[in-house]
């Protein structure tokens, strides 16, 4: 197991690295102790051999044994390191095998009269090598209680086996001089290191702080940006609200000629075209939060399928394309899943082929196994949208799914688009538990794979036809509340086209809205917005069930929002509304679900 790397900046300089980078043993990875631990081994080989040398010419034999085991002990130290022993133990290790080497050496020839006496102070030397001030100094502190413990041994008129003549003898004063020069340069070293070693910390911990301080200034910057995107998407889906709504009502307008109807549709048609870029962009950002939204709800998988492939049926037909959708047989009809999020990844697949293919033919292609742990209730549904179209360099397909990217800059003048399809594509089908992938060749097209793993589930007693319009003469009391006059109006128009005898009481803002069901004679439901002035949706919404006796505090309450963030339409159901419609909202259902609360 390594050590912490404590600095991977120090480097072995010079002919010594290029040698070791020879050898295989240099590698700019690793950290400074560790170099100066085989630097510190290199250092003592050379020592043991110098004074083996040493010992062997003036014919002492044991000095000879010991500094030849000294070499040998360095050699397998530096192996056992090299086979990835712990670092810190073979400096403990170094250090008492130098002592008891050093001793051991230095009494064999001698004592104070060693010729080899300056060998004490390299015993001092992987002291350097501590991983802690304290472990430095104890080093120290043990090197030099065995130099002065033999000086006191020898001023103290023992007598040391004196194994050489006299006049072969070094002065030992000389030598004694010598080691205080070594010992005071050792000091030097170890107070300098750890000097170095502190301002090395301090500069670590400046940039610690400085990079803490600048992830906090990312974080707010993501914070601001999230927000700023959500409050765009909120104030965008207002106007769309009312372009789309006023577009939807005179649609159906039995007096209007074809032409001008033509014209109606290709405003709905490009409102619904914005709305699916406010859409990926809000998308987009809950993804990057880890907010995206999936639910989990029976629906009928058929059906999805095929008003996925007709939205776009119209924009394929404006080019010479084969537009065709193949089901298996065994395709099952009613699954467990979020149908909106698969209607967003079929219209963004299907969206793309048509963009990128001019001629040739598109293919929706819908097909089912067997669940992986049980057939009978699970399955894997496989989706493949293939094209002839322009297709994707192989170079390149590796930015398909990435955010903001597309395969080269001149896709995006010619055939315009953000960017972000793909990429939102893939988030969602990952966040519904699939896969994606594909494969493609310049010239000849592309065919895109996703599978998504699913439960599933029986046809409900009842269903929700949103292509049928329902009608009632009920005289049915409705409260609108919303600041904005425009939104009410297109509401009040909706309502009364399919309830003529609905009673409909507007207000602008939270607090009216309380007064109202205060005050007035009853209300069948509540239509609520919730971003209002003086009192919001919300807070309106907890004063009606607090402060109101039946059956007022019981009203059912849908709330009408066009922020799509799922705490927020949690925070709904938490406060007391029955339920949240996101705007712009299909017609149809508004009404079904205010005859739904109508007794």
């Amino acid at each position: 197991m390594n050590e912490p790397n404590k600095s991977t900046s120090a480097l072995i300089p010079g002919p010594f690295g290029r040698l070791l980078a020879r050898l295989g043993l240099y590698n700019a990875q690793l950290h400074e102790r560790e170099w100066l631990f085989f630097s510190s081994v290199l250092i003592l080989t050379l020592g043991h051999s110098v004074f083996a040398a040493i010992s062997w010419q003036l014919n002492i034999e044991g000095g000879v044994l010991t500094n030849v085991m000294g070499m040998m002990g360095m050699l397998l130290l530096a192996s056992l390191r090299l086979a990835g022993a712990r670092l810190r133990h073979l400096i403990a290790t170094l250090h008492v095998l130098t002592l008891a080497l050093a001793l051991c050496a230095t009494w064999m020839t001698g004592g104070i009269y060693s010729a080899t006496i300056s060998w004490l102070a390299l015993t001092i030397l992987p002291s350097v090598l501590a991983y802690s001030q304290r472990g430095r100094i104890l080093g120290l502190a043990l090197g030099w209680v065995l130099i002065l413990g033999i000086y006191g041994f020898a001023i103290l008129g023992s007598d040391m086996p004196l194994q050489i003549r006299a006049y072969d003898l070094s002065h030992w004063s000389l030598m004694i001089s010598i080691v205080v020069v070594i010992f005071g340069i050792q000091l030097a070293l170890l107070f300098r290191l750890n000097s170095v070693r502190k301002e090395r910390m301090q500069h670590v911990h400046k940039q610690r702080r400085e990079l803490r301080q600048l992830t906090k200034n990312l974080q707010h910057i993501q914070q601001q940006k999230d927000l700023f995107v959500a409050s765009v998407s909120h104030e965008l889906r207002t106007p769309m609200n009312a372009i789309l709504g006023l577009a939807d009502l005179l649609h159906d307008d039995d007096l209007l000629d074809h032409g001008v109807r033509s014209k109606i549709e290709d405003i709905q048609q490009s409102g619904e075209h914005m709305l699916s870029i406010i859409n990926d962009l809000l998308d987009h950002a809950q993804m990057q939060t880890g907010r995206l939204q999936v639910v989990q709800e029976p629906f009928n998988l058929h059906d999805v399928l095929l008003s996925s492939f007709h939205l776009l049926k119209r924009r394929a037909e404006t080019k010479p394309l084969g537009y065709m959708i193949q089901i298996a047989p065994n395709l099952p009809h009613w699954i467990v899943g979020d149908s909106h999020r698969l209607t967003q990844i079929l219209v963004n697949l299907l969206g793309n082929a048509i963009k990128f293919t001019d001629q040739g033919s598109i293919e929706l292609q819908c097909n089912a196994l067997s669940g992986p742990e049980n057939p009978k209730t699970s399955c894997v549904i496989e989706l493949s949208v293939r094209d002839t179209g322009i297709g994707i360099a192989p170079e390149l397909q590796h930015r398909v799914f990435q955010t903001y990217s597309q395969a080269d800059s001149s896709i995006a003048r010619r055939f315009g688009g953000n960017g972000l399809g793909l990429a939102i594509t893939c988030g969602l089908v990952e966040a519904m538990g699939g896969s994606i992938g594909f494969e493609s060749q310049v010239g000849q097209g592309s065919t895109f794979h996703v599978t998504l793993p699913c439960t599933l589930s029986q046809a409900p007693a009842s269903t929700l036809n949103l292509s049928e319009e329902v009608n009632s003469d009920q005289a049915v009391r409705i409260l609108i509340a919303d600041d904005n006059p425009l939104n009410r109006q297109i509401v009040v128009l909706q309502l009364r086209r399919h309830l003529p005898n609905a009673l409909v009481t507007e207000v602008g803002n939270g607090l009216q809205a309380f007064e109202a069901v205060r005050d007035g004679d009853g209300f069948d439901v509540i239509l609520m917005d919730l971003l209002m002035p003086e009192m919001d949706g919300q807070t309106s919404t907890q004063k009606i069930r607090s402060e109101l006796p039946e059956p007022q505090c019981a009203t059912p309450i849908i709330a009408l929002t066009a922020n799509a963030d799922k705490d927020e339409l949690a925070r709904c159901l938490e406060v007391g509304m029955n339920e949240s419609m996101l705007k712009p909202f299909n017609r149809n259902l508004l009404i079904k679900r205010v005859l739904s609360y109508v007794a």
